[in-house]
């Protein structure tokens, strides 16, 4: 919603090396700033931002862009948050047009009515109208502190009808935005408006810029048939889009490079209150795609630590596709029996919790923990087999599937080669997703780095080597971005190119090749010398691939075939 013209003019007025001194304090060394990053724990510099090309790149964990990514990233902002934070720090106006407008005037006006519902039912709780549910129900029974209620902003709905209804009109919100927002209802009787919450322990759920975008309702009712009550999904609210902790744990989770799943939003606190902080809570159901994505930017490693119970035990397997599909690794803490972990949290404290998690299981230990594999019959153990094979699948990185494939077949007891086998035959029956692409490829990374590098006229390099002559589709998909962008604007930018992108691997490679250091004397000449190797490469391909045809036509006789082969041979000088 935001013009290009005014993206431009923000860039331009801002510098990356300013905006990233803030959240990690950098260093010059050279050309270059260096510091600690920002996005995981270490004690080496390798984070490294350029200000001449308004680009960051960890050499530790890969992340990289420019300077609206790095918000993006590190705040958990929309590009256009992005930009409009950045245009307020330098004093521009921003232009949208009139459906943008009207778009953030709603979603500010939610994020109004969520922040009035959270002081309201906040300050409902620790008033001395309902002290015993606070001080039975919420201290007592729930064993939470006050510093504890206070930082997650705990509240309560009272007995009314319209009591928040009411306390809203006070605060200029109509009971229509109080409908759209989720907190409110319109009788069909009477056409007045009503709480959506009542009788309930409110428990607001935080996006990861810190703004109320939804409420978890616990009752407080016995016998309620609905022990909790949350928000619709709203224009504010996509609960798929949601981990419930997630604002307040994330830099522990990074710290720690691991996050441990729950399944309520009590077991978030009674871990957080007996020091165990990188967690967060899946709300009871299986993850999505999207909320394992989010994770996966925070952490390489999961630990789902839910109810001892079946429902539990089946909560944790539907998880397992999303997580592996994120590239993350699955472990699995098993609580005793009859017990979650808020009981655990609350009985025992945080050396049980870290004792748990010391044990936890891999995930292919975890699977098969209740199944006797040495009387399985053989229909049971290919179920499991397929089953396992399907799971390598998603895991994108080689030697991590490789790894994944050999502790399968330990455990089971079989051959590597039958995991190979159905994996084979599942991409016969479905389209399976491929492996990423190989960015590994020195030739190719050196060559767009010297591009990006060249302060020259690159016209004839560009016509000498096609982004069909890579051998990684990732890095053809960059190359023919910068094509793109050079015919368009005479000038290669990284810093521009990163917006055109929304694959974040793709960015982390771009950051990459674009932060590698070239001796600016020799950048012409080192263009020219992998150019040349490029096209040695696709002649030493297209030789073996003639030849091979060659040899085939021969042997069929094909005599006019083997001379027009000859021919093309000749014709590449060959």
């Amino acid at each position: 919603m935001i013009d290009q013209e005014t993206i431009e003019q923000v860039r331009q007025a801002t510098d990356i090396v300013q905006i990233v001194n803030q959240y990690a304090p950098l260093k010059k060394r050279g050309r270059y700033h260096w510091a600690c990053c920002p996005f995981h724990e270490e004690k080496t510099p390798s984070f490294k931002v350029s200000q001449d090309n308004q680009l960051f790149y960890c050499f530790g964990c890969g992340k990289g862009g420019n300077v609206f990514s790095f918000l993006m990233e590190h705040e958990a902002m929309s590009f256009a948050d992005a930009v409009r934070f950045l245009a307020t720090r330098a004093n521009i106006s921003i232009k949208e047009d009139a459906g943008g407008d009207y778009k953030r005037e709603l979603m500010e006006r939610l994020n109004y009515a969520h922040a009035v519902a959270v002081e309201y039912y906040h300050d409902v709780l620790l008033g001395p109208r309902y002290k015993s549910v606070l001080e039975n129900y919420v201290k007592k029974r729930r064993g939470l502190e006050t510093k504890t209620i206070n930082q997650f902003k705990l509240g309560l709905a009272g007995e009314g009808w319209d009591e928040f209804v009411r306390f809203a009109e006070t605060k200029d919100l109509k009971p229509e935005e109080l409908v759209k927002a989720g907190l409110a209802g319109i009788s069909e009787k009477t056409g007045n408006a009503y709480d959506r919450f009542r009788q309930r322990l409110m428990i607001p759920i935080f996006n990861l810029s810190q703004k109320p975008i939804a409420f978890g309702g616990r009752t407080l009712t016995k016998g309620e048939p609905a022990k909790y009550v949350n928000s619709p999904e709203t224009p504010l609210y996509h609960k798929s889009n949601v981990l419930y902790g997630l604002n307040f744990t994330r830099d522990f989770i990074r710290k720690a490079n691991s996050v441990i799943v729950v399944e309520g939003y009590f077991d978030v606190l009674s871990l957080w209150q007996v020091d165990v902080r990188n967690v967060v809570a899946s709300s009871g159901t299986a993850f999505t795609s999207q909320q394992a994505h989010l994770l996966a930017r925070f952490a390489d490693e999961v630990y789902l630590f839910f109810d001892a119970d079946s429902a539990g035990q089946q909560a944790a397997l539907r998880s397992i596709d999303a997580l592996f599909d994120a590239g993350l690794e699955v472990k699995v803490m098993q609580a005793p029996e009859g017990e979650d972990p808020d009981s655990i949290a609350q009985k025992f404290g945080r050396d049980k919790i870290e004792e748990l998690q010391y044990d936890a299981l891999p995930y292919i230990q975890y699977r098969v923990r209740n199944i006797d594999l040495k009387k399985s019959g053989i229909i049971a153990r290919e179920k499991l087999i397929k089953e396992l094979a399907e799971l390598s699948q998603k895991v994108d990185d080689v030697t991590r599937r490789s790894l994944f494939v050999q502790e399968a077949a330990q455990v089971l007891g079989v051959d590597q080669s039958l995991f190979t086998n159905a994996a084979e035959a599942g991409r016969t029956s479905a389209v399976a997703r491929p492996p990423a692409p190989p960015v590994s490829n020195k030739l190719e990374t050196d060559f767009l780095s010297l591009l990006f590098h060249n302060p020259g006229s690159i016209d004839e390099i560009l016509e000498a080597v096609a982004p069909d002559d890579f051998d990684s589709k990732q890095l053809s998909r960059l190359y023919s971005a910068m094509i793109t962008q050079y015919k368009m604007d005479g000038a290669l930018s990284a810093s521009r190119l990163v917006e055109h992108f929304q694959d974040e691997e793709l960015i982390s490679v771009l950051g990459r090749v674009a932060s590698t250091d070239w001796e600016p004397d020799t950048i012409t000449s080192e263009a020219r010398a992998r150019t040349k190797r490029f096209r040695e490469r696709k002649l030493k391909r297209i030789h073996t691939q003639l030849k091979k045809e060659l040899l085939q036509a021969e042997s069929d006789g094909d005599q006019d075939k083997a001379d027009r082969i000859l021919q093309e041979l000749k014709r590449h000088g060959l």
